[in-house]
């Protein structure tokens, strides 16, 4: 199995950038009680660190900073802004350098290698070492995951240095059964009990399936939704049960059109339960939402999902025409049957 959160270094070379706007569910925490999680998933990266970027002197204290400030909302740039300084150093710079030092190496076998030459000056070397924390800070804030920093870094620092409490392959082991056992066990506790608080709200009704709804405006129920090959065109806002957003077309500035066999099954099943022109709240359990997968960054496996959406219209799906072939084979099979039948 890959490690876990080791993914996080990858960004320094990703062309995209993961938003760091999520409130997520970080801690400083407590020196006198140590917070396994955290400290497991500091020691997977520092291990990474000390395997794949062995060339890099970085200067732990500041790596450390970035990730604390980076995690705690504190830093003094945005992560977009620390991705730039890493993929240039990453990109342009480190392979450039590596590779000189390698060949003077490789001409001269008795020559030890400088890595300090990978950094060009003290002040490159603190930049670097800032947005690579301030990175892996943004990351772990983004995850959501209950993590206190003060043992995060603790967990780095000590896998970086040789000198982890716990063996890598226990690390390993201790996150294999929280990302695949603990935590969608948490998450499905957690929102059962949301659903069934949201169960008792006034005007929800519930499905046999189990979808929870409240239609707020039922719309002219003439032009619904009645197949699951219709198309919706809609405004929608998305939460989780902490109230945090997700996804809204509303922050996009334009409708969204979905064809309705192309959802998730909440939504299904839900758009056929108001008209054009109506407005309804669904309460989505995770077996009709995203399942024990989740779905990105944001929603958790086992993770149940409210949205509120206004239908702005209706399209009925409408059979495509058969083309001349299409037909001419149709005449043919009833032609063929009407004679077995005499």
């Amino acid at each position: 199995m890959k490690k876990i959160f080791y993914a996080v270094l990858a960004l320094v070379c990703a062309v995209t950038v993961t938003s760091c706007s999520s409130k997520g569910n970080v801690t400083t925490g407590s020196k006198s009680k140590m917070d396994s999680l955290s400290y497991c998933l500091g020691a997977n990266i520092g291990f990474g660190v000390k395997s794949e970027m062995k060339d890099i002197p970085f200067d732990l204290d500041v790596v450390v900073k970035g990730v604390k400030d980076g995690a705690l909302e504190k830093a003094d740039q945005t992560q977009e802004q620390a991705i730039e300084v890493l993929r240039d150093y990453f990109m342009n710079k480190r392979m450039e350098r590596k590779a000189k030092l390698e060949a003077e190496k490789e001409a001269d076998s008795t020559l030890v290698v400088d890595y300090s030459a990978m950094f060009e000056s003290a002040e490159e070397r603190d930049s670097v070492s800032y947005a690579f924390g301030n990175d892996i800070g943004c990351n772990v804030r983004a995850s959501r995951f209950p993590v206190q920093t003060y043992w995060l870094t603790k967990g780095l620092v000590d896998a970086y240095n040789g000198e982890c409490t716990v063996e890598e392959p226990k690390v390993m082991e201790f996150l294999r059964n929280y990302f695949m056992v603990v935590y969608p066990a948490k998450k499905a506790e957690q929102s059962a009990e949301w659903l069934e608080k949201m169960s008792r709200k006034s005007g929800v009704q519930k499905t046999e399936s189990g979808l929870l709804y409240k239609v707020v405006e039922e719309g002219d129920m003439t032009v619904a939704a009645v197949d699951d090959r219709d198309v919706v065109v809609v405004n929608y806002e998305g939460k989780l049960p902490t109230g945090e957003v997700f996804d809204s077309s509303y922050e996009r500035g334009e409708p969204a059109e979905f064809p309705l066999n192309r959802v998730i099954k909440g939504w299904t099943e839900g758009m056929k339960l108001v008209g054009k022109g109506g407005k309804i709240k669904l309460y989505i359990p995770s077996s009709l939402g995203y399942g024990p997968r989740g779905s990105g960054r944001m929603i958790g496996p086992n993770e149940a999902l409210e949205f509120t959406v206004e239908v702005i219209d209706v399209k009925p799906y409408v059979e495509p025409e058969a083309t001349a072939e299409e037909k001419a084979e149709l005449e043919k099979g009833k032609a063929a049957e009407a004679k077995k039948t005499k």
